[in-house]
């Protein structure tokens, strides 16, 4: 059964911001995880559709040689 994540904020929201330091809106979004003890250990995936495949739900982490992603679709 997979987890259940915090709903993603819109795809219009961002990230970090123009200093490349994390906004609140990604810094409530990982304090949800946090909380909810969903985050880790992380999937490796190469991309969206492979993280998929290995049973990301949407909205979950994954991570690619080491960077963390979010998966979108």
């Amino acid at each position: 059964m997979a987890s259940k994540f915090a709903p993603l904020p819109s795809s219009s929201v961002n990230w970090v911001d123009k200093d490349g330091k994390p906004t609140p809106a990604f810094i409530q979004y990982m304090k949800a995880h946090s909380e909810s003890k969903n985050v880790g250990p992380l999937t490796d995936a190469a991309t969206d559709a492979d993280a998929a495949k290995a049973g990301v739900p949407v909205g979950g982490l994954y991570h690619s040689s080491g960077g963390v992603k979010i998966r979108l679709s």
